[in-house]
């Protein structure tokens, strides 16, 4: 069993500006599982061990990104797979999504890191942020 996209018989794999679909495939594949799993890193980080110093906003503001670059990690997938197997997706989406779910990704973790320094370095600017 590969790991590759599904290719059915008779198919025509046409991926649109995509120059090697598997391994966009492979990265939307790791990139949805990293960002599953930063996600649940910063929820219960910011819960637990740094719940005293982010707010819920904050915290919120940090995961969202993520999540979004999550789904569309996920849909990038998505189109991948039903375009080898010869069907148009609505909206393929891959080619965008390869270079906005790093993005998003970084603001995600970059955002985080920001709000917990910023409570570090400047504690009363910090908590006006709150």
């Amino acid at each position: 069993m590969s790991d590759e996209p599904p290719i059915l018989e008779g198919a025509a794999p046409q991926t649109e500006g995509l120059k090697e679909p598997a391994l966009a495939y492979d990265y939307f594949k790791s990139m949805v599982s990293v960002s599953v799993a930063t996600l649940g890193g910063i929820l219960t980080l910011g819960e637990t061990v740094f719940g005293e110093r982010l707010s819920p906003m904050q915290i919120i503001m940090a995961a969202l990104p993520l999540a979004i670059s999550g789904m569309l990690a996920l849909q990038g997938q998505t189109d991948i797979t039903q375009v080898r197997q010869g069907i148009k997706p609505p909206l393929n989406s891959s080619k965008a999504a390869l270079r906005i779910v790093p993005a998003l990704y970084g603001l995600g973790v970059g955002i985080f890191l920001a709000f917990l320094i910023l409570s570090y370095v400047a504690p009363d600017v910090a908590a006006k942020l709150k």
